[in-house]
């Protein structure tokens, strides 16, 4: 019943565990690292059960919205005799929709989003899905939130299956919200869980363990855990994956700049001249002294923004990457550069004018439709466009890039493991060089807050996932 191509040995391997899970009644997370195939590993699940145990569905698929063409996509290369369908649309289509499937039902795998699984829940929770599986399954981290008490109590699921690259982002909280969702009757005390697995990771005062004691008790977690989470990583397993290295490059920031964060940081507002001479109270600390990081003009939307020397001078970020991009250029890379901020990449879109440099951009605005369009444009033979903008959010999702081999991190998020899919954009399967990571940080300022506690969270994914030996199929 597959297609298209060939399951690499360690992609047979999850097919095989997934299988395990199946036949042992349990469920669990598929949580490989990004760019191993974790789609193609499930459709192959999805296809042997339909092929040798008789098991035609329904399956239900929640993916974030920015990765259901590539769903389909996927289906239609590797199992085009499976019947797919997107669930998406105007409420117009959707009605549509709905009619049709309560008129026939003649479909395997639905595919939707979290927005559309709350919002048309009357009809979603009607059918009786066989598989619920949950790409970028670290959505469901905090288990009081609205989505993951509908899917756990709201709809008729035989068997769960999670995805995602991330297990753990910020705490051991958000590993036992996702193993709860799995396994509700065996998982199902948040505080027990930390009372028994917490306390080396903890920042709390009181509690101070012995190296043996902390090692004991990571040890005991992973032996709790490992049945229900297959993790396995690209230097393990793709023996001729192109390296990836990661560059931090300090920025000063200009006169322009240090004036403005002063002022944030002194009085928490700005003076600017908005034609009244009053100064511009600003809200979220944080926020505006990130803004400072990256540009002066995202305080002065009027300013006129096309003067070349001035757009880079007026940046330390930009003062850089005018003198990295022209190089990057001529050699003949390309290049991804995520954001954090939209009115960032306006700033930036100007910038790449004045310099012809070809590019394409994405942010959460970019339709459904127009996502698959851009990345044929960009990822298309001989393609003419250098630079690919995205944002963090919205672009370091389940996007195929690996015809880029650079990736520039102009301000860094708080949570370490979404600058880390953006990355993996370009460092998967297919990529054939070797990816350079920039990562921009201005100096003396908040980001190098940002930068220190991303070490710390991914130290957390370091002791209980990546320590784990969950590369093993151990059901």
């Amino acid at each position: 019943m597959l297609q298209g191509g060939e399951l690499r040995p360690y992609q047979l391997e999850g097919l095989q565990w997934m299988l395990s899970l199946f036949n042992n009644n349990l469920n669990g997370i598929l949580a490989d690292e990004m760019g191993l195939g974790k789609t193609i590993q499930t459709i192959s699940l999805i296809a042997y059960l339909m092929e040798n145990k008789g098991v035609t569905g329904p399956h239900l698929i929640v993916a974030p919205k920015a990765v259901l063409p590539n769903w389909i996509h996927e289906f239609s290369t590797w199992a085009p005799s499976i019947h797919a369908v997107l669930y998406d649309g105007r409420l117009d289509e959707r009605k549509a929709m709905r009619e049709e499937i309560s008129r026939d039902g003649k479909f395997n795998v639905l595919i939707t989003h979290y927005d559309l699984i709350m919002r048309d829940k009357a009809f979603l929770k009607k059918i009786h899905w066989y598989y619920m599986i949950v790409d970028e399954g670290h959505r469901l981290k905090n288990h009081e939130c609205a989505l993951a008490r509908t899917l756990i109590s709201g709809y008729q699921i035989q068997r769960r299956l999670l995805l995602t690259g991330t297990p753990i982002q910020n705490s051991l909280q958000e590993l036992w919200s996702l193993l709860n969702f799995l396994l509700p009757n065996i998982f199902n005390s948040v505080q027990n869980f930390e009372e028994w697995f917490n306390a080396p990771f903890a920042d709390r005062g009181d509690v101070s363990l012995t190296d043996e004691e902390q090692l004991l008790i990571i040890r005991r977690l992973h032996h709790v855990i490992r049945p229900f989470i297959l993790r396995r990583k690209k230097d393990e397993v793709e023996k001729y994956l192109p390296g990836k290295s990661q560059v931090i490059l300090k920025c000063d920031l200009s006169a322009w700049q240090k004036a403005y964060y002063q002022q944030v940081t002194e009085k928490g507002r700005v003076g600017l001249d908005n034609g009244s001479g009053k100064s511009k109270s600003l809200q979220n600390l944080t926020m505006q002294l990130r803004k400072c990081c990256n540009h002066p003009y995202l305080f002065v939307p009027t300013h006129n923004m096309w003067q070349r020397e001035e757009i880079v001078r007026a940046s330390g970020k930009f003062e850089l990457l005018d003198r990295l991009l022209p190089k990057l250029h001529r050699t003949g890379h390309r290049v991804l550069l995520f954001s954090q901020m939209t009115h960032l990449m306006d700033i930036l879109e100007i910038y790449l004018r004045l310099n012809n440099f070809m590019y394409l951009r994405l942010d959460g605005s970019t339709k459904t439709e127009e996502r698959g369009t851009l990345l044929k444009k960009f990822n298309a033979p001989d393609s003419p466009y250098f630079m690919f903008l995205l944002s963090t959010r919205a672009g370091g999702l389940g996007l195929n890039l690996q015809t880029a081999d650079t990736v520039i991190i102009f301000d860094s998020d708080w949570n370490p493991q979404m600058d880390q899919q953006a990355e993996d954009r370009a460092h998967r399967i297919g990529q054939k060089k070797e990816v350079r990571v920039f990562v921009l940080v201005s100096v003396g300022s908040i980001e190098e807050v940002i930068l220190e506690r991303a070490k710390q969270k991914m130290g957390i994914d370091a002791k209980v996932i990546q320590a784990g030996l969950f590369n093993t199929t151990s059901t």
